[in-house]
């Protein structure tokens, strides 16, 4: 079943955030209900922006009505709806800076409540008497403006949720982290960890349900979580994830969700699933379940692509009575309703009923083609009059000056698990003109089909320490763009990239992103004792450092570390290459640190960034290190599917391209052909599809194995890039016997080898 969903655009505020999106419950919102728990009588809108502006409209008669309008103020982080218990929750509590303000809905401001928190509110719950507030580490407790407890967490906090257990007064708080984990709180104390594979980028709680919470994820999957409190017990199911929507249209994969909404839209009495992405599509899942069973089959029954990023989504009754839609707001301030009502014919309230069927009247456009044609002069004179003031304030005898405030960017910079690159997304509230990238460490950038923009490059010099200088060449009205990127490990620098929106005056906006030299491993919850019983080579390291010294070399050495550890003692993480998935075991306390890995390679790179972070703080280090042979049989294992894999792709397409330049048409001639030429033929276009998505990793991996040839041979002081050619030629005719007789070869005693 396909959902038919219409688009109407309502009102465009400021640039937005997520959370800053609330239906308000109509008037007498009790008996406006449907049985399945979705309204049927118009209900308000509000929303918060980045301008400090929290403003409420409705619309009468495809007209919008502003009910009320602060003024400008501190950025608007959070928009949430509260009530005391068993009312309706028709208050509005908007967070900024540290403060939390309440309004009713008639924009009386009856609260204004300054926080304990020294950081900016980031996210905020509401929950009856109980105020749920999160700064980036701190999260407070409030009961009625009263300050019952706080946490302090080494993770980023990147969303809160309170759950009530059915038939209880328990409050259990939930705190998605930036450190994959979610964090389970009650009294304010943390009861349970629960360990993600990717990192949650918000949380929601279905209305009713005390007990399960839906979780979004930057590698744009879905899980519902159900938490049985008794004993500690956390059951969780996919919804949506990667694997199970991949199609024609989404051939990268899914994007980052942003927000998430339940709602009956069809009126069967099932809620369906809301999704919205930082690229601009917006989903629909049915999930045929109105208690949220688990083991439930997800069908999308909507997708649209918006073209910029939707802050926060909601459902309900806006444009007219008894027509569900979903209302969007986008980053750039655009708010509009997906409706479920037919805008070209549309039932009147009064309508006319004729032997018992309702009469189509056709609507009057005329006064309203008048009004938007009257906006549009007043819109036209105001911009004249504007640039004429602006012309004047830039006259050489004006004391005016030409500037433009700081340009908002809304960025992220994350790596993607499933091929092992970068995902730079970047987005502005004015097209981009053009975007340039600059880089002092080896990069790769690779095609992105969304992606309409014109690459150019230039010749770097190395003498000036450029590695990388490329611009992307937007289309017009473009307002975000994506970039994959691919780091090597061991190559450590800083991407900077240089924004330029198409705008008078000519400005840019320049923003750094860190290239770490362990930039493809990330963190490992589930570790198993297999896993660890692995043969590992061992990094020791023994100096007058502090625990917090050696831990900062370690966020600046890989990704999603925490910036700061709260938890006296040693320390231990474990971290594993997403690519090729060696591990690297990490225990660290005052003045000792050992670091453990069945990748040679990896030992090496975090020797050579600590020593040289050592001498600059001129701290003395002793190092030893152990290298196990053995580790490197098991690697060339681990890694032995893909050197076969993409060997055999690499050969298929070069020979399927060398066969169609045959140009063959006749059936007889065909036919004398092979069985296994036939079958490249009739592939080719998906073995090529394979390759262009992916052209140069078969020598990313053949770096993989170098590195580890010339790494292990650098720990005993030998030079052995005179013999690489011969490992080229072996790996290009792979057989695992051959390669690790080669690399078990001991070089130290050939004196031709030596440095």
């Amino acid at each position: 079943m396909e959902l038919e969903l219409t688009r109407v655009d309502y009102a465009t505020v400021g640039l937005t955030g997520p959370n800053c999106l609330q239906l308000l419950p109509p008037i007498g919102s009790a008996a406006a209900t449907t049985g399945s728990g979705g309204y049927k009588q118009q209900q308000k809108v509000a929303i918060g922006d980045q301008d400090g502006v929290l403003q409420v409209f409705s619309m009468k008669k495809d007209e919008l009505q502003m009910h009320f309008k602060t003024l400008p103020g501190e950025r608007i982080a959070s928009v949430k709806l509260g009530g005391q218990v068993g009312s309706v929750a028709d208050k509005m509590f908007i967070a900024s800076e540290n403060k939390v303000r309440g309004f009713n809905k008639k924009g009386k401001l009856f609260l204004a409540f300054e926080t304990s928190l020294t950081e900016t509110i980031r996210s905020m719950c509401v929950s009856g008497p109980d105020l749920l507030v999160c700064g980036n580490h701190v999260y407070n407790h409030y009961r009625d403006c009263k300050e019952l407890g706080s946490y302090l967490c080494g993770d980023v906090i990147v969303d809160v949720a309170a759950l009530c257990p059915h038939n209880t007064s328990r409050l259990i708080t939930v705190l998605a982290c930036s450190g994959r984990v979610l964090r389970v709180l009650e009294h304010s104390r943390v009861r349970q960890t629960i360990e993600l594979d990717s990192v949650p980028t918000v949380l929601h709680v279905p209305k009713g349900l005390g007990d399960r919470m839906l979780c979004g994820f930057a590698d744009g999957s879905v899980l519902l979580f159900h938490l049985n409190l008794q004993v500690a017990e956390v059951k969780r199911e996919v919804l949506v994830s990667d694997q199970l929507n991949r199609d024609e249209r989404d051939k990268e994969g899914l994007s980052a969700v942003t927000c998430i909404a339940t709602y009956d839209l069809s009126g069967d009495g099932k809620e369906e699933l809301i999704v919205g992405r930082r690229d601009g599509t917006l989903q629909v899942f049915t999930m045929n379940s109105d208690e949220y069973q688990f083991e439930m089959e997800c069908t999308q029954i909507y997708r649209e692509l918006f073209n910029e990023s939707i802050s926060s989504v909601q459902a309900g009754c806006v444009g007219a009575n008894g027509y569900t839609e979903i209302v969007v707001c986008t980053y750039s301030g655009r708010v509009f309703g997906l409706t479920t009502q037919c805008i070209g014919k549309c039932l009147s309230d009064a309508g006319s009923f004729s032997g018992g069927v309702p009469v189509v009247q056709a609507i009057d456009t005329s006064a309203k083609l008048q009004r938007i044609r009257a906006e549009i002069y007043e819109l036209e004179q105001t911009i004249a009059k504007e640039r004429e003031r602006y012309q004047l304030s830039t006259q050489a005898m004006s004391s005016g000056l030409s500037a433009i405030p700081m340009l908002p960017v809304n960025d992220s910079f994350v790596l993607s698990k499933s091929d092992a690159t970068y995902l730079l997304s970047l987005e502005i509230p004015t097209p981009i003109e053009h975007v340039l990238l600059q880089c002092d460490t080896p990069v790769s950038l690779l095609d992105v089909e969304k992606n309409s923009a014109v690459v150019s490059f230039s010749e770097c010099d190395k003498l000036s320490g450029n590695r990388l200088l490329a611009s992307y060449r937007c289309q017009m009205n473009t307002n975000r763009i994506d970039l994959k990127i691919r780091t090597i490990e061991g190559q450590t620098g800083t991407l900077q990239v240089y924004i330029t929106p198409n705008l008078q005056p000519k400005c840019c906006q320049l923003k750094r992103y860190p290239i770490k030299p362990l930039s493809l491993h990330v963190i490992l919850h589930n570790v198993t004792d297999e896993m660890l019983a692995r043969p590992m080579n061992v990094l020791t390291l023994k100096g007058p450092f502090s625990q917090a010294e050696v831990h900062n070399w370690m966020v600046n050495s890989i990704p999603e570390l925490p910036e700061k550890r709260h938890e006296a003692g040693k320390v231990r993480f474990t971290f594993q290459h997403v690519f090729i998935g060696t591990l690297l075991v990490c225990e660290y306390g005052k003045g000792e640190a050992t670091f453990r890995s069945d990748n040679i390679s990896t030992v090496s790179i975090l020797k050579d960034f600590i020593t040289k972070e050592a001498t600059k703080k001129r701290i003395k280090l002793e190092i030893s290190s152990t290298i196990n042979e053995s580790t490197i049989p098991s690697l060339i294992k681990l890694i032995e599917p893909k050197i076969v894999h993409y060997n055999k792709l690499t050969k298929d397409f070069q020979l399927a391209q060398a066969l169609l330049d045959l140009d063959i048409r006749d059936e007889d001639e065909f036919g004398t052909l092979s069985e296994e030429y036939r079958t490249l033929i009739r592939t080719h276009q998906t073995i090529e599809a394979e390759f262009r998505k992916q052209p140069t990793i078969l020598n990313r991996i053949y770096g993989i194995l170098t590195d580890l040839y010339i790494d292990k041979f650098k720990f005993k002081g030998v030079n052995v890039k005179t013999k690489l050619p011969q490992l080229i030629e072996l790996l290009d005719n792979y057989t695992y016997d051959q390669l690790v007789h080669f690399y078990t070869i001991d070089k130290a005693n050939d004196e031709d080898n030596k440095d």
